[in-house]
């Protein structure tokens, strides 16, 4: 009974394994119709959306047109002091770089030998006046008595021809004497504009206009006013002449009306602003014909006296003021053929339009020729805008150009 019982024990195993491997290949088989149904799905394309883009219609205002030019500013005036008596420097009276008005007292030269000389040119008018006198009563005494016959015509003659040498004296006299004075009035030197002294440039105990030649003791430039000079170029000159003669004849060169001058405005090279204001006061008569340029000057007040003499600036003369398209000057791009701009049609496809631009207002460009008032153009987004590309535009409102002012 104990052998029946020992073999049974294997048997029972057996029969397990197998219960459990049916069981797993029925839960195998189950499964395999819910593994069929699970299966993945074909993909398809799906297009990406259109890219978004900001969009304006250029805008129509008065734009002012200039000619911009370069130059250095110039004094209004500019004296050299020189000695015009030789003689030892006496003294100096002012401050170098100071300011100086006209009739300032500004170097010395001995005037003792000067002072010498007038009074003994003084001296030699005094005799010579009293000869004159005594010369004319003669003359007149000789002239009564010849009425009587107690003076024959040879001393009448005498007596009138030495009245008259005694006068000849006597007038040069005057004008030694007139001279020495001068020249104790030219030992001070004085200030002959108003404006600003440079340094001297001869010091105390120098002898100073010797030899003939006028010692140069120091110099007073005047910058209020200023002037700026410029060489206009010819096109440019008749574009003026034709647009002035159009409307104002009889109006002078750099005139827009008669008695009215053009303005012009200044900026220096610290800045882009041109916010100092003049005008044309001089236009030459003739172009050089070796450069084919014509000499403009233009005047600035200079009230605030920051402008100096020998500035490096920039100067643009008003041309005339008329309506023309900008467009914003980003929106306008640049490749080998030039300017160009993205513009969306009414299919909402971008176009490259080919464009002309002129002067530069603020942010905004003057466009001459390629843009209508209608036209959609991207000013923003231009990095997702291509030619033949469908986009999604958003519309957007131009302010006007409250920028600089342009220039031709």
């Amino acid at each position: 009974m104990l052998a029946t019982r020992r073999d049974s024990v294997p048997l029972d195993r057996a029969h397990d394994n197998c219960r459990r491997a049916i069981c797993a290949l029925a839960f195998a088989a189950a499964l395999l119709p819910a593994a069929w149904g699970c299966k993945p799905k074909t993909n398809t394309y799906v297009p990406p959306s259109a890219p978004e883009v900001t969009v304006a219609h250029p805008i129509s205002q008065p734009v002012t047109r200039y000619l911009e030019y370069t130059g250095t500013t110039e004094p209004f005036e500019s004296v050299e002091l020189r000695a015009r008596v030789p003689g030892f420097l006496d003294q100096v009276c002012f401050k170098p770089g100071a300011a100086v008005k006209k009739g300032d007292l500004l170097f010395v030269i001995d005037p003792r030998v000067y002072e010498a000389q007038a009074r003994q040119a003084e001296a030699d008018l005094a005799a010579k006046r009293a000869t004159l006198n005594l010369a004319e009563l003669t003359f007149k005494r000789h002239e009564q008595a010849s009425k009587s016959g107690a003076s024959n015509q040879l001393e009448l003659d005498k007596a009138e021809t030495d009245r008259d040498q005694a006068k000849a004296e006597a007038d040069l006299a005057e004008a030694a004497a007139a001279s020495a004075r001068l020249n104790v009035e030219f030992t001070q030197v004085r200030a002959p504009i108003d404006g600003r002294i440079t340094k001297n440039l001869v010091d105390v105990g120098n002898l100073v206009g010797a030899a003939g030649q006028p010692t140069v003791l120091a110099s007073v430039v005047s910058s209020k006013p200023l002037y700026v000079s410029v060489d206009v170029g010819e096109d440019d000159l008749l574009a003026v002449r034709k647009s002035r003669l159009a409307r104002q004849p009889g109006a002078e060169p750099g005139q827009v009306a008669p008695g009215e001058w053009r303005p012009a405005d200044l900026a220096t090279g610290d800045t882009n602003q041109f916010d100092t204001h003049g005008r044309i006061d001089y236009v030459d008569p003739a172009l050089d014909p070796r450069t084919g340029t014509i000499r403009v000057r233009c005047r600035f007040e200079n009230e605030d006296g920051v402008l100096l003499p020998g500035l490096f600036v920039r100067l643009r003369v008003h041309l005339e003021t008329e309506d023309a398209i900008l467009a914003p000057d980003i929106a306008l791009l640049s490749d080998q053929s030039g300017r160009f701009a993205y513009v969306v049609n009414d299919k909402d496809v971008v176009e490259i339009r080919r464009v002309k631009v002129g002067a530069l207002d603020g942010t905004m460009r003057v466009v001459t020729e390629g843009l209508k008032l209608d036209d959609r153009i991207v000013v923003n987004g231009l990095q997702r805008a291509r030619p033949g590309v469908t986009v999604k535009p958003a519309m957007q409102q131009l302010a006007p150009a409250q920028g600089g002012s342009p220039h031709a």
